[in-house]
């Protein structure tokens, strides 16, 4: 968004759209949106366009006398970036002195965590002094499951002076049933927006029109109500029977379009082109220098153009679509005027829409400019937001001859197919763009740089075999990018927290001789001074795959002795989280502790694209004792949503959603996820992701009873793993895989095994495993069925009756004349009586059972 004067402007840009000058009273209505907003606060208007919820809304605002903040959404606001964004300024723009407030907007980090940040910039919002409005219009264009299932969060806290109505096309979508309260959104919907026959007749009445019963009768029998069909046949001198949408375009060819005299029509097909457009850019696509008086006049005379906010207007989308046939059928030169849209924001250096329109004009070729100012210009902190934003331009729907004409699509494709694991597409945009290779290098060297990090990432050979190929690409390179351009356009680690199984798998490096000095001789040149800390970096992180901790605890020391001041945050986060992993592994309890408190710290103020992650990251830490409260709030975070498929910028996430599934006992659900992520590393050659997803998948099987099926799939992730020496992510489960390796190890005793699985590998996996187990209960912990009724000894309920109260270890044992020690020995009988591991779920859990 632009940056403008507040006092001038920004108050303006989310004020409501001008009423029309004539329009139905309609009180009946007003009063239900009245009602729903005293009783709830707020409300949900879902119905089918031309319904009225526009002109509704309006009304009710004109007779409660609120201050309104106004939002209009398109189809490119569906990324959690962008939407909260408006939303931040929109409420922003009733306090716009308020400096705390523009500083939350202002932050450079508000793209990497828009939640966060519009919770934040609500939270600092003054008292207010009389009561507001937020209505946001065309929420049925929100698809993005995180806003859906964030949005009653952020809403929530909302001052009490604030009504929310949400103006949509679609049904309420279920995250927002309990908006509000237990009882939800107050919702209203076509029936109750529906013109009555009284209304109809009091709306020609208006307009100067006075049907007659029997006309009121056909009027409502021909348009069911439908609002805007009621306005088009008021307005269209009929009281005929027709169907009111077949009357509504009627009205707009004999009453409207017929009307208007050849000026104002090329006006308005000029600019529907545009989904809203401000006076500038209509000026320019019309060529008309009093585009702005026009805009107004039109805004006042009829209902089809709205003021979207401040000088922006756009059509009800039925009229643009009228106007688009009609644009068609009069020939007007629509890829003119979609390029000269392009050029007006691309000299407004609004790269985004600059290329949406120069995609919308469907013509492709000149598109090279528009595409290096996009790609190189918009740099994101969070990659998982960036996939989300590469959806907004619908490049699953190019044709086919868009890559013919320009080429280097297929770079934004592939990266496009790359982030949203859609391995088939990516694969085959791979191989077309290395066919393409040389008349994408006649475009510009950028592209090839950017072609060449799209070949690192093909997962259908490994980093080693890739890098002995380089010169296929790099002899079309004319220079590289100094800063690296791995780090220049989004993120190496695509902001995943472990190295090594970040954009690519790196454990085939392991397996050669010199690996690290090889990538260092080819791919280094991406990650310019990345690369500095990478090269010690990677081979620590096989130490630890491998248990070495010590060795891997000595590596990162030597790759945090290598950092330089111009290296980017993600980087260092990732040295963060291994360095924590790795200490947390040895039971240095107070040296993991820091860690992980420098790691927090870096993520709040550098790095909050990571918080996410970082979520994850302990979350995973608490679930591997199976608790049950960790579980649950990772499950309610926004970002935590159901998924069709395995993103692998998230699937960090999906990791841990799996885990806090089967703590909670959804073994279905978690079986489910967990086959996605087996297949997820399976397709894209993600040997480490497949050891974590089987070794999870065992244990649930496992604890299902389904013991043959759970040391199949063990069998298959350890012999993934087997080649490169790693284990440690098949015992890090302890307590759940043990039982599961023990089987293994006696299967693979048994004759005729001839697979490459070594018994010594799975018996030093088992010993691991074994270790671990001592300190976590496990994942299923839970899962196991009580066969024995739980019987707390006296002091052991005494002592649970005392923490029940509040009570700490130390004021029990002066309650109760017991030594420390003492309390605390019948504290940790207690928890493994009844199966928990803090007091909190001890009580709860000795009161289901009737002990309290």
């Amino acid at each position: 968004m632009e940056r403008d004067d507040p006092e001038l402007i920004l108050s303006e840009k989310f004020a409501p759209a001008d009423l029309p000058y004539v329009c139905a009273p309609r009180l009946r209505v007003v009063d239900a949106i009245g009602r729903a907003v005293r009783a709830r606060r707020f409300v949900y208007l879902g119905a089918p366009a031309g319904s009225g919820k526009t002109v509704s809304a309006l009304l009710w605002l004109k007779q409660a006398k609120r201050a309104c903040v106004w939002i209009g959404l398109d189809r490119y606001d569906d990324v959690p970036s962008v939407f909260y964004k408006q939303l931040a300024w929109g409420l922003y723009s009733i306090q716009p002195d308020n400096t705390a407030m523009r500083a939350v907007l202002e932050s450079p980090t508000f793209s990497a965590s828009p939640v966060e940040h519009a919770v934040q910039l609500v939270m600092e919002m003054r008292p207010l002094e009389r009561r507001y409005a937020l209505i946001v219009d065309d929420m049925h264009l929100i698809h993005n499951r995180e806003i859906v299932k964030s949005l009653p969060a952020v809403l929530r806290r909302l001052p009490g002076a604030f009504a929310v109505l949400l103006l949509s096309r679609a049904e309420l979508p279920e995250e927002w049933r309990a908006l509000g309260g237990a009882e939800g959104p107050a919702v209203l919907g076509a029936d109750d927006l529906r013109f009555t026959p009284d209304e109809i007749r009091g709306y020609f009445n208006a307009l100067g029109r006075f049907p007659t019963p029997d006309e009121t009768r056909l009027v409502h029998a021909a348009t069911e109500g439908w609002a805007i069909g009621v306005a088009a046949l008021a307005k269209s001198d009929r009281t005929d029977g027709r169907n009111g949408h077949y009357l509504f375009a009627s009205y707009f060819e004999e009453q409207v379009w017929g009307a208007w005299d050849d000026q104002l029509r090329s006006f308005c097909l000029a600019t529907s082109v545009a989904e809203e457009f401000d006076p500038t850019l209509a000026a320019l696509l019309s060529g008309r220098d009093d585009a702005q008086e026009v805009m107004e006049r039109l805004a006042r005379t009829n209902t089809f153009l709205s003021r979207l906010r401040g000088d922006t207007y756009r059509y009800h989308h039925l009229f643009r679509d009228f106007l688009r046939e009609k644009a068609t059928e009069a020939g007007v030169d629509r890829v003119a005027l979609c390029k000269r849209a392009a050029e007006h924001f691309r000299d407004r250096h609004d790269y985004t829409r600059a290329l949406r329109f120069w995609f919308e004009s469907g013509d492709f070729s000149g598109m090279d400019t528009y595409l290096l100012l996009f790609l190189f210009e918009n740099a994101r902190g969070s990659v998982a937001d960036y996939a989300d934003f590469l959806r907004t331009l619908d490049i699953e729907s190019l044709p086919a001859d868009a890559y013919r004409v320009c080429p280097p699509l297929r770079v934004l494709a592939a990266w496009y197919f790359y982030l949203t694991s859609q391995r088939t597409a990516f694969e085959h945009h791979l191989d077309e763009l290395y066919r393409a290779l040389p008349r994408i290098a006649a475009s510009d060297s950028r592209f090839m740089e950017f072609a060449l990090l799209a070949y690192s990432v093909d997962h259908r050979t490994t980093i080693i075999e890739k890098a002995r190929k380089f010169s296929l690409f790099g002899r079309f390179v004319r220079r590289f990018t100094p800063a690296g351009l791995a780090t220049e356009i989004a993120s190496f680690t695509h902001n995943l927290p472990y190295p090594h199984r970040s954009n690519v798998d790196y454990s085939a490096i392991v397996l050669e001789d010199g690996g690290m000095e090889l990538i260092g001789r080819t791919f280094a040149p991406l990650l310019g001074a990345e690369w500095g800390y990478v090269r010690p970096l990677l081979p620590a992180c096989f130490a630890y795959e491998r248990n070495r901790l010590d060795e891997a605890l000595a590596g990162l020391r030597e790759t945090e002795k290598a950092l330089v001041p111009e290296n980017r945050e993600d980087g260092r986060v990732c040295i963060m989280v291994m360095k924590h992993a790795t200490l947390w592994q040895m039971e240095r309890e107070s040296e993991a502790a820091a860690a992980l408190d420098d790691l927090v710290a870096l993520t709040e103020t550098e790095a909050p694209h990571f918080l996410p992650n970082l979520k994850a990251y302990r979350a995973k830490l608490a679930l591997f004792n199976a608790d049950k409260r960790a579980a649950r709030a990772w499950l309610d975070e926004y970002f935590v949503t159901d998924v069709e498929r395995i993103e692998f910028v998230r699937s960090f996430q999906h990791f841990t959603t799996a885990r806090a599934l089967i703590v909670l006992g959804e073994a279905d659900e978690a079986e489910r996820l967990l086959e996605r992520l087996r297949a997820f590393g399976r397709s894209f050659n993600r040997p480490l992701d497949v050891g974590e997803a089987c070794a999870l998948l065992a244990v649930l099987l496992w604890a299902a009873r389904r013991r043959v099926e759970a040391v199949d799939v063990l069998l298959e992730g350890m012999e993934a793993l087997a080649p490169y020496g790693f284990f440690r992510v098949v015992a890090d489960e302890g307590a759940a895989v043990e039982p599961v390796l023990k089987s293994l190890v006696e299967r693979l005793a048994r004759s005729g095994y001839d697979g490459p699985l070594e018994r010594a590998f799975v018996q030093e996996t088992y010993l691991a495993a074994h270790d671990r187990a001592r300190r976590f209960r496990g994942v299923c912990a839970n899962l196991g069925v009580r066969t024995k009724p739980v019987k707390l000894s006296p002091q052991q309920k005494r002592v649970l009756e005392l923490l029940a109260r509040g009570l700490r270890n130390a004021e029990i044992a002066a309650e109760t004349g017991l030594t420390l020690p003492t309390v605390k020995s019948h504290v940790q009988a207690a928890y493994r009586k009844l199966d928990v591991h803090a007091a909190p779920d001890a009580v709860l859990r000795a009161r289901e059972l009737g002990l309290l």
